[in-house]
């Protein structure tokens, strides 16, 4: 029994996480104009940032399942669809060609990984994009542990 109770507290862990995701992928796409514009070469809203509203309202869904339900189904999709965001957060910088502003691929991974500030861009936080990867790899290596309890 206690060990289920503490599987249990590593579901609502994981879920948690999830929220706490979707708080910071929600102030990703309010703040970042860059991202909603694509560096100002189309008008609002850049598919990206559609891409980024549709990771958000899985991760709330998702999180809210896994602390919820205590399923091992539904730890298991966290890990899955975590490590999946977490590839597409850094693949995302093999579409710097995409971006039309002439940035290389190490100036765009630059932008999207670095805590400062990159010069010459539109408002936006830094440091949001790297907490965003934190947050999914701490949601794969909790929902591996608590999937690992019996």
């Amino acid at each position: 029994m206690a060990d289920k109770k503490q599987r249990d507290s590593y579901f609502v862990t994981q879920g948690l996480l999830l929220v706490v995701a979707f708080i910071t992928a929600v102030a990703i796409l309010l703040t970042d104009n860059n991202l909603q514009t694509d560096f100002q070469t189309v008008p609002k809203y850049f598919y990206h940032w559609y891409g980024m509203l549709v990771v958000a309202l899985i991760s709330l869904i998702g999180g809210a399942l896994i602390a919820v339900k205590h399923n091992t189904f539904f730890g298991k999709i966290g890990v899955i669809g975590s490590a999946i965001v977490a590839i597409f957060l850094v693949a995302d910088i093999a579409t710097y060609s995409s971006l039309n502003v002439g940035l290389s691929a190490s100036q765009f991974a630059g932008y999207l990984f670095s805590f400062s500030r990159y010069d010459g861009f539109q408002h936006y936080i830094p440091g949001l994009y790297p907490l965003l990867f934190i947050e999914y790899i701490l949601v794969i290596i909790v929902g591996a542990i608590g999937l690992r309890k019996k």
